[in-house]
């Protein structure tokens, strides 16, 4: 199990709702909400709303590759 950072902590809840809609482990998409979160952060004015374009683009990107997968 990965050791929860204190952003990961804090979206939780966020990212168990988007591993349990994805059916994917809790691991899996919090180790894909850190990278994205990674991604979008440099380029951040407003760090308040890396939470909704994190989850926005990761749940855009697993129902994508799913579409590939079927």
């Amino acid at each position: 199990m990965l050791t929860p950072t204190p952003k990961r902590r804090t979206h939780q809840r966020t990212i168990e709702w988007l591993a349990k809609e994805a059916h994917l482990p809790f691991d899996a998409v919090a180790r894909l909400y850190d990278e994205e979160w990674a991604r979008l952060e440099p380029g951040a004015r407003i760090t308040a709303f890396l939470p909704i374009f994190a989850l926005r683009n990761l749940r855009e990107r697993l129902l994508r590759e799913a579409v590939r997968a079927a």
